[in-house]
């Protein structure tokens, strides 16, 4: 993210205007990112004396059934929803985008969306705990073994995956192992 970028993100967060996937990726980049932490203190001092010189004003009725429509669309509170058309798709490498969904550092896992281009290969590697894929679009091989969309597979902790590959191209929904270079 270059500097434009954060001062943007920044303003957003204070503002409270981040939600879902883009949230939660910018805290875990606030929790390790000083210039991000400074950042994010300057625009509370900007903004903080502005909202104390603002009256108080009751809102319409319209406006609160507005708020209320938006907090039964965003879900039950302690959950997370991303829709369809949120979140961002970047490119991990040739062919080969990612959409984060979830990310738990507490726990260690996350969970995202991998985008396949036809042709697609992915190297052989190794898993220490359970990961787990839906094949949601299109067809992958793992090694020798064919998926269809709909297919599920599990890979078990001390296994190793076998070299991933599509004909077609696909969309895989994956739950698995923090990886903190596929944060971005």
């Amino acid at each position: 993210m270059n500097r434009n970028e954060a001062e943007s993100l920044a303003g957003d967060y204070v503002l409270g205007t981040l939600s879902g996937p883009e949230l939660v990726e910018f805290e875990t980049n606030l929790a390790r990112d000083p210039q991000l932490q400074r950042l994010v203190a300057a625009w509370e001092r900007r903004l903080t004396p502005l909202a104390a010189t603002l009256p108080e004003i009751e809102p319409r009725a319209s406006v609160w059934d507005a708020i209320e429509a938006a907090l039964n669309e965003a879900g039950p509170p302690a959950t997370v929803t991303v829709r369809g058309r949120e979140g961002e798709w970047r490119m991990l490498a040739p062919g080969l985008q990612i959409k984060l969904l979830l990310v738990d550092r507490e726990a260690g896992f996350q969970s995202f969306l991998l985008r396949l281009a036809p042709g697609c290969q992915l190297p052989a590697h190794d898993h220490q705990i359970v990961e787990e894929c839906l094949l949601l679009e299109g067809d992958m091989l793992i090694g020798d073994c064919a998926y269809a969309a709909g297919d599920y597979h599990a890979a078990l902790p001390g296994s190793r995956h076998a070299p991933i590959s599509t004909r077609n191209g696909g969309i895989v929904f994956i739950r698995g192992q923090l990886r903190p270079e596929m944060l971005g």
